[in-house]
């Protein structure tokens, strides 16, 4: 796959690249989709491109090797514990296109999660309000009279292995704060290292048997349908489950 050179972050990867400028990238757990606006001293947060980002107009920029400055847009984001598919452009026009399908909800997004199931899982649509607050800075989300959030629901693999867990695939209709994460904890199926909504001594103990310390959140697949400079695309990709999730299965 040729493409562009880019400044990614060595724990990511190029999943796909279109020559309109439309980039498919691998974020790794523990790295931000981009630089949080007020930076906290200490050691530089790890960040999906290795440039600067300018907030607002949503894109990295840097100089190539012939001293021109690029820029590539990011066009949605993902929670800095969660890895996968992560979308992006080096175009503006095509940024607002692929946002706009965002906000249609013509993005089909699926996710991977491991879990610890505390009774039947329940395949199909879970529909819950949530609400959001702040706490000592942080944003939580539960239950409560606010948003509507919607997920499609399946098993992917049952539970079983050393740990009982259950892998389940989830496909948000909606796009919430933390939307996935307290939908699995309402329904008493916490996400494996969340260190929010998580059965925290369960995670623990996981974490001093396996010395894997992550949330088991994954966004494996991403597609829609764009049209660009007269070209029409099926632009689908998918990042492979990490290993680090994958040996919590055995």
């Amino acid at each position: 796959m040729n493409h562009p050179t880019i400044p990614l972050d060595h724990h990511c990867s190029v999943i796909h690249y279109e020559s309109t400028g439309i980039w498919a990238l691998d974020k790794a757990t523990g790295v931000l989709s981009h630089p949080n606006k007020e930076r906290k001293k200490g050691k530089p947060a790890r960040t999906l491109l290795n440039a600067e980002y300018n907030h607002d107009e949503e894109c990295y920029t840097w100089d190539n090797k012939d001293g021109e400055q690029q820029k590539l847009y990011l066009v949605h984001r993902l929670d800095s514990p969660t890895s996968g598919v992560i979308i992006a452009t080096s175009k503006l026009s095509t940024a607002h296109i692929i946002k706009d399908l965002f906000r249609t909800k013509e993005v089909h997004k699926t996710y991977f999660a491991l879990i610890r199931p505390k009774g039947a899982i329940k395949e199909g649509i879970w529909k819950d309000h949530l609400k959001e607050k702040r706490e000592d800075g942080k944003i939580r989300v539960w239950k409560g009279t606010g948003s509507v959030a919607l997920t499609k629901a399946s098993i992917e693999r049952k539970k079983g292995g050393l740990y009982g867990l259950a892998m389940v695939r989830l496909q948000p209709l909606t796009g919430r704060t933390h939307q996935l994460r307290v939908q699995c904890a309402l329904r008493g199926h916490s996400i494996i290292g969340d260190k929010s909504y998580g059965d925290f001594s369960f995670n623990r103990k996981i974490s001093r048997a396996t010395k894997i310390d992550r949330l088991c959140l994954h966004a494996g697949e991403i597609e829609f349908k764009i049209t660009v400079e007269g070209k029409s695309i099926n632009f689908f990709a998918d990042a492979p489950l990490p290993r680090s999730m994958g040996k919590l299965l055995i």
